[in-house]
């Protein structure tokens, strides 16, 4: 037997060779869908694609008991633990949704979205997109969503968060006294790099001045929140100074 090993020594050699080389190709090669999902690694963003459920699936119970529904924002991902929330990011858009796990996807790189979620952040057909897994306390924030995509102007239920560059959102300006000639007021809340930051810069606000945002871009990176609030110049700056305490960008800016 060994004689029989030795007299075959370069052939077997070339062929461990090769073999070796392709498990180190197989390991180093690990496909997206391989990957593990720590829910305790807040920080890595996962790439993947980003689709939708047809709606054939609308009522059907999900993986996690719960009944699917397009209009909820939750998702299906094969491995993700389920009841976990994640930030999704449009890569192609750059917007942002927040989605819960509460389904099963039997496709492996790919998070199967509600067609709410989906849209909202410019979803058509498969597109690239990246997870992040979010700590607890999301839960109210994924929650929220439903009344802020429809209140911001309908920015973030048409799939676009800010307005065009240079496009000023049309406000009716109410009507004034004849006699009140007071120069009116807006805050501007703060500026934001990203449309998560933006989302979340909302949410804070109380809920009766949400609907009052309005959202400017100034380039296609850098967003400006406003609080329309159309206050005379010492009732603005009495808000804003409230607002100081969670929003230390605030000021006071003329109605245009």
């Amino acid at each position: 037997m060994v004689k029989f090993c030795c007299s075959y020594s370069s052939n077997k050699s070339s062929k461990s060779r090769n073999g070796l080389a392709l498990v180190l190709f197989l390991t180093l090669a690990v496909p997206l869908w391989a990957q593990k999902y720590d829910i305790n690694d807040t920080v890595t963003e996962y790439p993947m694609k980003g689709t939708y459920y047809h709606n054939r699936f609308e009522g059907r119970k999900t993986a996690s008991g719960e009944i699917f529904n397009q209009n909820l924002f939750t998702a299906a991902h094969w491995k993700i633990k389920l009841g976990t929330y994640v930030m999704v990011t449009n890569r192609n858009t750059g917007l942002q949704v927040i989605v819960k796990i509460n389904d099963r996807c039997p496709r492996r790189g790919i998070l199967d979205m509600s067609h709410r979620a989906a849209t909202s952040i410019g979803i058509k057909g498969c597109q690239p997109v990246t997870v992040r897994i979010l700590p607890p306390g999301y839960e109210d924030l994924c929650t929220a969503q439903d009344a802020l995509f429809d209140s911001v102007s309908s920015q973030f239920a048409s799939g676009s968060l800010a307005l065009k560059k240079n496009e000023k959102k049309k406000v009716e300006k109410p009507v004034i006294g004849e006699t009140d000639t007071e120069k009116r007021y807006n805050l501007v809340i703060g500026s934001t790099k990203s449309h998560g930051e933006a989302f979340e810069m909302v949410s804070k606000l109380p809920k009766n001045y949400q609907e009052k945002v309005t959202i400017d871009s100034i380039t296609e990176e850098d967003y400006t929140v406003k609080l329309e609030v159309n206050l005379s110049q010492n009732k603005a700056k009495e808000l804003c100074r409230k607002l100081k305490h969670t929003f230390n960008q605030c000021s006071v800016t003329p109605v245009e």
